[in-house]
């Protein structure tokens, strides 16, 4: 039954995965060269960009909670990084 598949193979594969991430980062060395840094910084600022422009719940957001709130929420907690691609009427 789908219950015992749970308990016996996922739960052991999500065993093993977190065995190999532990060991990951046990393994892992910080990078301290400023230019791995800047790289690493674009990128999560590239990915916040990139994941606010096409984000499927900022529509649902603004019309449960008004367009202004979800534009705050987008850009102010889950895409931190990210910039508004244009300036809404309300904000000028």
């Amino acid at each position: 039954d789908s219950l015992e598949t749970v308990q016996t193979e996922v739960f052991e594969a999500y065993k093993d995965y977190l065995a190999l991430y532990w060991q990951m980062v046990e393994q892992a060395e910080p990078l301290t060269e400023p230019e791995d840094i800047q790289r690493i910084v674009k990128a999560q600022k590239d990915y916040d960009q990139y994941s606010a422009d096409r984000d499927p719940a900022h529509g649902l957001f603004s019309s449960y909670f008004g367009p202004e709130w979800a534009e705050q929420f987008l850009y102010e907690f889950l895409f931190e990084n990210a910039m508004p691609l244009a300036v809404s009427p309300s904000q000028t």
